[in-house]
């Protein structure tokens, strides 16, 4: 790979890093390599505080596998659902937002006359194995992957894309790749 077409331009690079989320799979399938990344849907709610100061409020996380987080525009984010099997399906459902406000309300029963703002789903790329899929394209020279991070995309995605980057550029290895190679699923 010498770099990639972009709006029909072509952008010269010296390796090509593909962060596909979710949909990562059809990326291995044109390198020839199985990746098995599938979407995981989560759906988030932002609620709204008026008048409520909650810029220095803590992230609360690891109840249930949900969190809350605080904005400084007295907003609080509540989520996730972690959807496995859902498929390329970025919509909401009752369960999900019933499950995300539950969660949200046995932690902080103060929010409930929040009002709610905005109810938001994404689809992350969610690794078979629950591990990230980071290096190397095996016979493909100048292609790395940076994906299958799952839930964990937010915290992790940024660690991981600085070491996969260290590694395009021919640094040594900040971290061994190793566990999380795409040559696992060989």
């Amino acid at each position: 790979v010498q770099g990639v077409v972009v709006g029909g331009e072509p952008v010269a690079a010296g390796a090509v890093a593909i962060a596909g989320g979710a949909w990562s799979e059809a990326f291995g399938r044109q390198l020839g390599v199985t990746i098995p990344v599938a979407p995981q849907r989560g759906q988030i709610i932002h609620l709204g505080l008026h008048g409520t100061d909650t810029s220095r409020w803590p992230m609360i996380s690891a109840f249930h596998h949900h969190y809350l987080v605080a904005w400084p525009d007295s907003r609080v984010v509540a989520g996730a659902t972690r959807e496995t099997g859902s498929g390329f399906a970025p919509h909401t459902t009752t369960v999900g937002v019933r499950e995300v406000l539950g969660e949200a309300l046995r932690v902080a029963p103060g929010l409930a006359q929040a009002e709610v703002r905005e109810i938001r789903v994404g689809l992350r790329p969610f690794a078979a194995d629950t591990l990230p899929v980071l290096g190397p394209v095996p016979g493909v020279r100048g292609v790395f992957f940076v994906t299958g991070h799952g839930p964990s995309g937010l915290t992790l995605g940024p660690y991981s894309a600085k070491v996969v980057a260290g590694h395009m550029l021919g640094k040594p290895p900040e971290t061994d790749l190793t566990p999380f190679a795409v040559t696992r699923f060989l």
